[in-house]
């Protein structure tokens, strides 16, 4: 188990997201102060003002002015001495942020103070997605997927085909649901995770991100700069040109057409019309960026060394 968790600390230190909603965008990505060199996994907005990210050492910061300024959302400026990988806010009370420890932390003042939940699992967990307020999915090492259907009051292992580490998940909705990790793997579910179902990927890369439009419509991005997309609820998934060989860590859509994916070294490549055709935009960053989140008009990126991008 130690090997396992090893293992997972090292891919994300050299290192999922969950998007929010449309309409277009202005250009000109801008870097923002963040006060920390904490590296950053995890960035969520419920709306233009309200966000949050979280990372090293358990670290917790907080925005109300839609990401120009943050401040430390945890009590004694940690909710514990390790990593946290994800963080997703069902309100602006209620949230939730998975470690590599296998912890799950609930807040239900905004961040303003966090309780452990049980997972009954020591596997590192890596992404975290709630549909609502009670609906939610956790996922990570050795192939895990957590799911709660009481915000957490319980959280439950659900049945899945045995496969290795899972790096993200996302909904597209209560029942249509996508898991991808390790080794090109992807699974699916119909039935909000009654059944986990094993889907034909055609690589071996590592998927470190995945995001649904709709139940039909979606993109995993990995390693090696791979981006696939699937039209038909991911029966069959083909390969997009990303230009670029760099690790791919986060992807978000803000409609069926318009979206982003972040990776290493500040790369952002950007897309209108839905990867078809994927261009590097400027970001003024240097190091890796690992997670994205898109709310209307806005886009936030957090990354490694304190990295916070704003778009809008």
């Amino acid at each position: 188990m130690r090997r396992h968790i090893c293992t997972v600390i090292t891919f994300i230190c050299i290192v999922s997201y969950v998007g929010c909603g449309g309409d277009k965008t202005p250009a000109g990505w801008g870097q923002i102060e963040s006060g920390t060199e904490a590296h950053l996994y995890g960035v969520h907005f419920v709306d233009v003002k309200r966000g949050w990210t979280v990372g090293t050492d358990g670290l917790v910061l907080f925005t109300e002015d839609g990401g120009l300024t943050w401040q430390v959302r945890s009590p004694q400026k940690a909710i514990t001495p390790n990593a946290l990988n994800k963080v997703h806010f069902s309100t602006p009370n209620h949230g939730w942020a998975v470690s590599i420890r296998g912890q799950i932390h609930y807040t239900g003042s905004g961040g303003r103070s966090w309780t452990a939940q049980k997972s009954n699992t020591d596997n590192g967990l890596l992404d975290i997605y709630f549909v609502d307020e009670t609906k939610g999915w956790a996922v990570g090492g050795s192939g895990a997927i957590l799911h709660t259907n009481n915000g957490g009051g319980t959280w439950i292992r659900q049945n899945t085909p045995p496969v290795p580490h899972l790096w993200a998940v996302h909904l597209a909705d209560a029942k249509h649901g996508w898991a991808v990790g390790k080794e090109g793997t992807i699974l699916h579910t119909n039935n909000g995770g009654e059944n986990w179902h094993a889907q034909r990927s055609n690589t071996e890369e590592s998927l470190l991100g995945v995001y649904f439009v709709n139940s039909e419509s979606g993109w995993v991005v990995g390693t090696s700069g791979l981006i696939l997309h699937t039209s038909d609820g991911g029966v069959n998934w083909t390969s997009q040109k990303s230009g670029t060989y760099k690790n791919l860590r986060g992807v978000a859509f803000r409609d069926a057409n318009e979206g982003w994916a972040v990776g290493e070294d500040g790369l952002i490549l950007h897309t209108a019309d839905a990867g078809g055709t994927w261009s590097p935009q400027p970001s003024g960053a240097t190091w890796h960026l690992l997670d994205i989140c898109l709310y209307k008009a806005r886009a936030w990126i957090v990354g490694s060394k304190g990295t916070i991008l704003r778009l809008g």
